[in-house]
């Protein structure tokens, strides 16, 4: 009898265990793609605005996609060349909130 008690506080023990490890694990604010592409980035060196290439930007920046990286070179096109990092703010689809994830990033030359 002792031993079938022990055996049940030792099984629900683990199952609580792993529940909670489980609970701790999920706990990550941003999604694992972007946690990876957000430790790429912090290993490269900073993305100059005014002559890097849709990979590059694509690449070097947390939240920029192909179609971003596009509009960032259209709008550098259309305008001349960025005079401040806080100008990418102006591109269509780029607000505060990707500008913030990347300040640290950004270059203008």
């Amino acid at each position: 009898m002792k031993l079938k008690h022990l055996l049940a506080l030792i099984f629900g023990s683990l199952a609580l265990l792993s529940g909670s490890v489980a609970v701790a694990e999920s706990s990550n604010p941003l999604p694992a793609a972007e946690t990876a592409q957000l430790q790429q980035a912090t290993q490269n060196d900073k993305v100059n605005l005014n002559n890097a290439t849709a990979e590059q930007l694509q690449k070097g920046l947390v939240g920029i996609g192909a179609k971003k990286a596009q509009a960032i070179i259209e709008y550098r096109e259309q305008h001349g060349p960025f005079v401040s990092v806080e100008q990418i703010t102006e591109v269509k689809g780029i607000g505060s909130a990707i500008f913030e994830k990347n300040k640290d990033r950004l270059a203008i030359e």
